[in-house]
């Protein structure tokens, strides 16, 4: 009796069996491979019929090393359909439910700064005796962090500026005391504090050093150690704060909740509620915060003062030009009431310093905290001068412009 592998008819039924396991492809679109363009790129893989926990061998077989390169987990996508399958050599072929799985590839996050160390050197002043009197007020804008970009230095360099600005608003507040002393400082969030981690370039989740957790602690921490030191400064205190884009909640680099719901406006109110915890000493330190309006604007020393990000003015080659229509819009259709009376307006998100005055109005434009912004280097040659925008207002308008550095 001839043996089973020379039985003709056997020997065809395991030849079409193998050529169902080798015609078995995926759907379109989800053909088997990787690509790579120098910063971000995605890895489909073949069939398989079940998740892998491990996607370093599957790296390394398409020629990237895992100890430099690694899966982005939340972008990981499948897709099912039918094939077949054996469960060892020479055994019978089955019908089963196949899959492919595709995710984002990145490169390997460099070390993250040690917070807690970073933090350790920043000052923690108690409050002593309050400041009283005075007829002007200072304009701190607190403009554009967007901390966890990796730009210029990165996080560690953002947590160094942001640890001397208190002492830069301190020094320029004692400078100030000679022509007369300040009754008020507003503290104004300008937007894009954080940098998010998706959503808002290509290159972002890559680039970005610190997650959203950690963004908004630094924040958070950095606000506090202002307050508490600009707070015996004035007899009183005024924080505001609007939105930016990098603030958003996005997907797919679109916003896909309210106004309201933003990173940029959030870190404020947790900062209230932990002032609030102690009135004794912050007791008169206000806090004026939108709840879905992208502006906001109140009164000091005689001026009302206009504040909003300026994402979402119509661009035009001259930023200043592109906030002066924005206003112009709202003085005719007045959506913000105060932003159409306002003597002052006062923006971010261009990343330079630059001021507009005409017909007893002004607009400023603050500038960055640090020089991010590698892809407008890149694309233009020009790299921003950062740091803290202040002026001081009293009856007669603004004067005494100047970025603490």
């Amino acid at each position: 009796m001839p043996a089973d592998n020379d039985n003709p008819l056997l020997s065809l039924q395991a030849f079409a069996a193998e050529e169902l396991v080798r015609s078995t492809t995926p759907p379109p679109g989800w053909a088997p491979g990787l690509v790579w363009d120098g910063s971000r790129g995605t890895l489909t893989t073949g069939t398989l019929d079940s998740p892998p926990t491990d996607w370093g061998p599957l790296l390394a077989a398409r020629g990237l090393d895992p100890d430099v390169y690694e899966i982005v987990g939340d972008t990981i996508k499948w897709c099912s359909y039918d094939g077949w399958k054996r469960d060892a050599q020479g055994e019978d072929a089955y019908s089963a439910i196949c899959y492919s799985y595709r995710a984002e590839i990145r490169l390997k996050r460099q070390d993250r700064p040690d917070l807690e160390e970073l933090f350790a050197e920043v000052r923690r002043l108690k409050p002593g005796r309050r400041t009283t009197g005075g007829t002007r007020s200072l304009i701190v804008l607190l403009s554009d962090w967007q901390v966890g970009n990796g730009d210029a230095g990165g996080a560690r360099a953002q947590l160094e500026q942001i640890a001397r600005i208190p002492t830069l608003i301190k020094d320029r507040v004692r400078r100030l005391k000679a022509g007369g002393q300040i009754g008020e400082i507003v503290l104004a969030g300008m937007g894009d504090l954080v940098e998010g981690c998706t959503g808002f370039y290509p290159s972002q989740p890559w680039l970005t050093e610190l997650d959203r957790r950690e963004q908004t602690r630094v924040v958070r921490r950095g606000l506090l150690d202002i307050i508490r030191t600009v707070a015996p400064l004035a007899q009183r205190i005024t924080v505001t704060a609007v939105a930016g884009n990098h603030g958003e909640n996005r997907q797919s680099g679109k916003r896909i909740t309210g106004y309201g719901d933003n990173d940029d406006v959030a870190v404020f109110e947790q900062v209230a509620e932990i002032c609030a915890e102690n009135p004794e000493v912050f007791s008169h330190v206000g806090f004026r915060l939108p709840a879905d309006r992208i502006a906001v604007a109140l009164e000091t020393a005689g001026q009302t003062i206009a504040f909003t990000h300026g994402h979402l003015a119509r661009p035009k080659s001259d930023p200043a030009a592109t906030l002066w229509e924005w206003w112009r819009g709202q003085a005719m259709g007045r959506e913000y009431e105060g932003v159409a009376d306002a003597q002052i307006l006062c923006s971010g998100h261009y990343h330079h310093t630059n001021l507009r005055s005409q017909q007893g109005r002004t607009l400023l434009i603050a500038p960055s905290l640090t020089a991010v912004g590698d892809w407008w280097a890149n694309s233009t040659g020009m790299r921003t001068d950062p740091g803290t925008l202040t002026f001081v207002v009293d009856q007669a308008g603004w004067t005494d412009l100047e970025v603490l550095r």
